[in-house]
């Protein structure tokens, strides 16, 4: 759902004008209009807050709306697609975070087997990878 829509079903379920919800923002009403069309891009988390207390409305609800519109806009502009960077697998995922969650003694056991496990390799790509991880471990 677009931010706008999603302004517009709120505040009308509240009975407010637009001209009411911008008077209690100290925003003009042309602003709530261009928020409500699109025109303009979804509010900052301050404004988002604002408009939850004024709305009576759940600020994650809102937040996530506005916060999901904001990246769309910004992904649009600076003209990055999803195929642009790489989306990590659900193994790859649960991998970070079981590293994540050792401790510091762990965590160099862990990168020892990672070494041992791949030093071998004749593959160039993975040599590189290997020599990254030595950089950051």
């Amino acid at each position: 759902m677009r931010f706008g829509d999603y302004l517009k079903s709120k505040r009308k379920q509240k009975n407010i004008t637009q001209e009411d919800l911008a008077r209690s923002l100290s925003v003009s009403s042309v602003f709530i209009h261009q928020l409500e069309t699109g025109k303009v891009d979804a509010p900052s988390i301050d404004r988002c807050q604002q408009i939850a207390a004024i709305l009576d409305v759940n600020i994650e609800e809102l937040w996530t709306v506005a916060k999901k519109e904001r990246l769309k806009r910004f992904m649009e502009k600076e003209e990055i697609t999803e195929d642009s960077f790489e989306v990590l697998t659900d193994a790859e995922k649960a991998l970070i975070n079981l590293y994540r969650s050792l401790d510091s003694d762990m965590r160099r056991d862990f990168g020892g087997m990672i070494f041992m496990l791949l030093r071998h390799s004749q593959d160039e790509g993975v040599q590189e990878i290997l020599e990254e991880f030595i950089k950051c471990a």
